[in-house]
């Protein structure tokens, strides 16, 4: 049987959700995860097909968009779409370009959240209008990748010296990329730094290792 994942910590809308997935798909079968943990081994699974991934960014463990970078991380952003009561304009503009079906709101009259999911049920996108967006912020931070790579290994806890020899790069060099990372993040000091990126889905919720660095 087909599976579909909901990702959703509030019982009264998950139950909601299967619900009406219940009545319209018969055939599919809903998994509810409640938390970024679960749902990040349950994306990760090899041994799991998902047929539609439904994923509220605030669920416990999560941080911004840090699931949501998860599921694009293992290539499942196609079937997948974002369910929740989070509409900020640089979420929805950050989810559209990673490739996501779509971004629902749970605020939504009922009718119109299930038009919304036979959308993307059909492999549709559906994405909110500007006049649903009240939360607008500026574009979201760009930051290239030598940059991500010096903030990975400045969450695992590396000074400058450390994350120079790794990435065989001068202390004063890795100064000036965590100096501009905390312009562009808007932050002051290197944990918000690394936190604001997690935030942001600029890095994976977990540290990566590249047997590069050493």
């Amino acid at each position: 049987m087909n599976e579909v994942l909901i990702v959703e910590d509030h019982p009264f809308v998950a139950e909601a959700t299967k619900r009406l997935l219940s009545a319209n798909y018969p055939l599919l079968n809903a998994v509810v995860l409640t938390n970024a943990d679960d749902a990040v081994k349950a994306v990760s699974d090899p041994h799991r097909a998902w047929h539609r991934i439904l994923l509220d960014l605030d669920v416990p463990g999560a941080h911004g968009l840090s699931v949501a970078a998860e599921v694009q991380k293992q290539g499942l952003a196609g079937i997948s779409c974002v369910v929740t009561g989070n509409m900020r304009s640089d979420y929805i503009d950050a989810i559209e370009k990673m490739g996501f079906l779509g971004y629902i709101g749970k605020g939504i009259e009922v009718r119109e959240f299930a038009d919304s999911l036979a959308l993307i049920f059909v492999g549709d996108r559906s994405f909110p209008s500007d006049d649903t967006c009240p939360f607008t912020r500026a574009d979201s931070p760009r930051i290239t990748l030598r940059q991500r790579e010096v903030l990975d290994l400045v969450r695992c806890g590396c000074n400058s010296k450390e994350i120079g020899r790794r990435l065989h790069l001068s202390p004063g060099t890795v100064n000036n990329h965590i100096n501009a990372l905390m312009a562009a993040l808007e932050v002051n000091s290197r944990s918000h730094a690394v936190g604001r990126a997690i935030e942001l889905g600029m890095l994976s919720m977990h540290a990566e290792t590249r047997s590069a660095w050493y």
